[in-house]
């Protein structure tokens, strides 16, 4: 996307219902890929205001406060997605029910139109082709509006599911070093790439889940009407089937949590070992390390074994559904010598295609999506929960504070620390106490201790990251902390200073001059 177009250049915002509906309004862009044979990033249009997700995650982190402040012990993360959503999903769920309803009249208006072709019929012709006409618009109708469903509702789960990983990277800015120090990267990539994306499946089936009773009890109504007693049959296997699926639901959320934890401890081990991978090597322990390894892999796809079997089982229910009841209901009517109606095996046979669809398939999709999200909003709940970095609150640093000396403006810089007490964990062994000092553009100060003593702590206090902190410290003006390990990308010497920054010749030679890389920069004119 072009950042010198305006969000006007969207052929969406202009489009009629008609354009919307039917999508016509991305022919241009069809048009221009296949004459281009490829799209560039200049090609493609600038996203819609209101398909920002930014809107729903300041929505989502703001329910996450209240909730925490009303609940502290307890906080829970449904409850926070119920009240940011709100009935909006449920408001797209009618395009679902409106596209259930349109596929149980379609069979029925088959079955009426089936009289036509029987020995002498009295219906008229005329008659047969408004029936026939019917059954096309209720199918072409049923098309479209089950195409607007899926087309807003995976937007909005889409936007739900960019609003989690927006709330637990922001989570991510505000972690205090201990917390950090308590959690890997790979952890939190587990978060953002496994555990928010079942918020995303669950928005998708969960109108599903809803309205399948109610498209059950519409079908049982139409049975009963063509076999009476013989209805209880198919009833009977379909009630079956959705009263075990949330036995289905609890064999998965102990499956799933188990293959979490696995996955969390796998993920932790290989970070630490590229953390190590030189010390690794320098002892010999690729070995040892391997078998460990493969021991956790091991254990991770038994667990996923386990989980694919309970699968494959719930399938051979749901996609034997239409065989198994015809199979049952035929069966009995064969052995209880009743006639069977041609029509009533015309619309059955559409109508258990339809229920085992959307009333047996998603309803256990969503039943399934349910308890995996049900396991991974436990594990972003205990991440939300996690310790912040309190720097804002203690420190009250201000940058913009002015101070007039004979009528020339400078900026107050200074720092004031009156430090009581500060320590990593409560009640632990290491202990800051009793420090103050204060610090003027100019002063030296150095710190003397030994190893372990607290100089590193005492940084990392006055930049707010301790743990538990008492006191007092003012950061007047703007700094910064620069710790001994050093951290550039893969680039150019050029690149690593400036970082996205304009070129200034001048001070791009003061910092090569400061940190000694002008010997570097001499023998070396590729930087």
């Amino acid at each position: 996307m072009s950042s010198s177009l305006s969000y006007d250049s969207n052929p969406f915002l202009h489009a009629n219902i008609f354009s919307r509906f039917f999508h016509s309004w991305v022919t241009p862009l069809l048009k221009k890929s296949h004459k281009n044979g490829v799209l560039h990033l200049n090609d493609l249009y600038d996203l819609p205001a209101h398909l920002h997700s930014t809107e729903l995650t300041d929505k989502l982190e703001k329910n996450w406060f209240d909730e925490v402040k009303r609940c502290p012990n307890n906080p829970s993360l449904i409850r926070v997605t119920l009240r940011t959503v709100g009935w909006k999903p449920v408001a797209y769920g009618i395009l679902a029910f409106l596209n259930g309803l349109l596929q149980i009249i379609q069979p029925l208006i088959v079955t009426v139109l089936m009289r036509f072709f029987e020995p002498c019929s009295s219906m008229p012709s005329w008659q047969a082709w408004l029936l026939a006409l019917a059954t096309i618009v209720a199918a072409l109708s049923s098309s479209l509006v089950n195409n607007e469903y899926i087309y807003k509702i995976d937007i909005y789960a889409m936007q739900i599911f960019i609003a989690y990983t927006g709330l637990i990277y922001r989570k991510v800015l505000r972690l205090s070093l201990y917390s950090m120090n308590s959690i890997t990267s790979g952890e939190i990539t587990n978060l953002l790439v496994n555990d928010a994306n079942q918020i995303q499946r669950v928005a998708i089936f969960f109108n599903d889940m809803l309205f399948a009773p109610i498209q059950v009890i519409l079908v049982i109504f139409v049975f009963w009407y063509f076999v009476k007693y013989i209805a209880f049959i198919a009833i009977g296997y379909t009630v079956f089937l959705l009263l075990i699926q949330p036995l289905y639901s609890r064999m998965f959320v102990s499956i799933r949590t188990n293959i979490l934890q696995i996955t969390d401890e796998r993920l932790k081990i290989m970070s630490e070992i590229i953390k190590s991978m030189r010390i690794v090597k320098m002892y010999c322990w690729e070995t040892a390390f391997i078998q460990k390894i493969c021991l956790i892999r091991k254990r991770e796809i038994i667990q996923y074994t386990y989980y694919a079997v309970c699968k494959c089982i719930q399938d051979i229910f749901s996609n034997n559904y239409t065989t198994l009841i015809f199979l049952m209901m035929y069966g009995t009517m064969w052995s209880l010598n009743i006639r069977l109606d041609t029509r009533f095996f015309a619309i059955s046979s559409c109508l258990l295609g339809f229920m085992r669809i959307y009333c047996i398939n998603y309803f256990s999709y969503a039943i399934r999506d349910i308890s995996n999200y049900l396991v991974a909003r436990k594990r972003i709940e205990v991440f939300l929960l996690l310790n912040e970095c309190e720097r804002d609150i203690r420190l009250l640093s201000s940058s913009n504070e002015i101070e007039i000396i004979n009528n020339i403006t400078t900026q107050v810089v200074q720092v004031i620390c009156n430090l009581k007490e500060a320590q990593w964990e409560k009640n632990g062994v290491f202990k800051l106490q009793n420090i103050v000092f204060d610090a003027h553009p100019g002063d030296l100060i150095c710190i003397i201790g030994a190893v372990g003593s607290g100089k590193s702590s005492l940084l990392q206090t006055l930049t707010g990251e301790i743990g538990f902190f008492e006191g007092k410290v003012r950061l007047h003006g703007s700094f910064c902390y620069v710790p001994q390990e050093a951290w550039i990308f893969s680039s150019t010497i050029k690149n690593n200073i400036l970082f996205g920054k304009e070129y200034n010749h001048k001070l791009f030679q003061r910092v090569i001059e400061a940190t000694a890389l002008d010997i570097v920069c001499r023998f070396n004119n590729d930087i």
